[in-house]
């Protein structure tokens, strides 16, 4: 088959198109040679123009587009990281810590010399920002300066707040930079930041050794007592007193009792594991759902008396299938000073569960609790024996009830 140029190809499409144009106008009494014919054939050739013309920008339209998106407007090579902050705000973060904020649609850069930046929670548009020796914050939706960089010391914002040093003391800001929230607190360089979850914020005691909580006027709802305060899903409350946890919903009522156990709130459940390692599972308004909860089963393998047999292959031969032998076959005269062999598992009776704090226990096939979950490690040694690691350096043998074998 003749093969047929680019060039040919649309030469003869082109020709094709002009002679069907000429036939439809033909048929209205179109005649080539008269100025009828020109005006047409100009109408024709300007509107082509346009239509390719329209097609070329929409091409380079998308091709600018695309490679806005993929660098994020960014063309500076000093550039070593463009952190997107919202549809066409990015902050381009410099190793000199002289970054700045860039508007991607303008083309301007709107604030500079930026060492770091914070981003806020929920719904709050200001922006923590570093210039590397004070810290303040820009609306991260203009990418324009809300609060000048004036504070030694300053946090995200959060539920509408922020937390900023003054004089040596906390206080909290709103987000037009006025102080809304005075604190007794002074400035530590050991404390954590000050945020506000679900209208509570966590603030220490002056020794930052027991914590208590504030609401959004300030007031102090819970005194300065607990070990922690941990706010969950903007909606639960776990304290921690001493060696005991509970849980208080959002108007600080008891969930769970103060108890001896370590408590974990989830997006859907509170997990609460005893001191016995068992796990209880409730959910987020404290009803009990599973009283023995457990995190995972395995299999219990152990090695078997019998021996299988492998007998070394020469390079000139297939390699055997040897089946498993009994010992006494193995030593009279099928041994090779090179032969290996070894002794095939087999399923014990129990399986290991895990509980709490990763420790195992041993329960039947059918889901009967055997021990409770108080061992490092568990394995099999027989059909029904089990080597129990009570710590790292100390084991002991169950027997399938869980009894301990002497």
């Amino acid at each position: 088959m003749k093969k047929v140029s680019t060039k040919l190809f649309f030469s003869v499409m082109w020709k094709g198109v002009c002679q069907a144009v000429s036939w439809f106008l033909e048929l209205f009494g179109y005649k080539r040679g008269g100025k009828y014919a020109k005006v047409i054939w100009g109408i024709f050739a300007t509107s082509a123009a346009i239509v390719m013309l329209l097609i070329a920008c929409t091409f380079v339209y998308v091709l600018l587009k695309e490679a806005r998106f993929e660098h994020n407007g960014c063309e500076d090579p000093d550039c070593i990281e463009n952190t997107f902050v919202s549809r066409d705000i990015y902050y381009h973060d410099h190793e000199d810590g002289k970054g700045y904020i860039f508007n991607a649609l303008t083309g301007e850069r709107t604030v500079k010399h930026i060492a770091w930046i914070a981003k806020p929670l929920g719904e709050d548009s200001l922006v923590c920002y570093s210039d590397g020796r004070k810290r303040g914050y820009f609306n991260k939706f203009t990418g324009k300066v809300a609060i000048p960089a004036k504070y030694d010391h300053a946090w995200i914002f959060s539920d509408g707040l922020a937390s900023v040093e003054e004089d040596g003391f906390i206080k909290f800001i709103d987000a037009t930079g006025k102080v809304v929230i005075e604190t007794n607190q002074r400035y530590h360089e050991w404390m954590d930041g000050y945020v506000f979850h679900g209208g509570y914020c966590v603030i220490n005691n002056e020794d930052n050794d027991l914590y208590a909580l504030i609401d959004k006027t300030g007031k102090t709802v819970l005194p300065a007592e607990y070990k922690n305060i941990l706010v969950c899903n903007d909606s639960l409350i776990c304290v921690e007193k001493g060696n005991e946890m509970g849980v208080l919903n959002k108007n600080l009522k008891p969930v769970l009792p103060m108890m001896e156990c370590i408590i974990t709130a989830c997006d859907e459940t509170i997990d609460v594991v005893l001191p016995n390692n068992t796990i209880r599972k409730y959910d987020l308004s404290g009803k009990l759902i599973d009283g023995y909860y457990i995190r995972s089963i395995r299999m219990l393998e152990y090695e078997t008396d019998a021996v299988v047999y492998i007998q070394p292959q020469r390079a000139d031969q297939e390699p055997p299938c040897v089946p498993a032998v009994e010992e006494s076959e193995w030593s009279n005269g099928v041994n090779d000073e090179d032969a290996t062999y070894y002794h095939p598992k087999a399923t014990a009776r129990l399986r290991a569960y895990t509980a709490g704090n990763d420790y195992e226990g041993l329960m039947t096939a059918d889901g009967h609790i055997v021990t409770l979950p108080s061992y490092y490690n568990i394995e099999a040694i027989g059909p029904d024996l089990y080597l129990c690691q009570i710590d790292y350096s100390s084991s002991i043998v169950l027997n399938g009830k869980g009894q301990v074998v002497k």
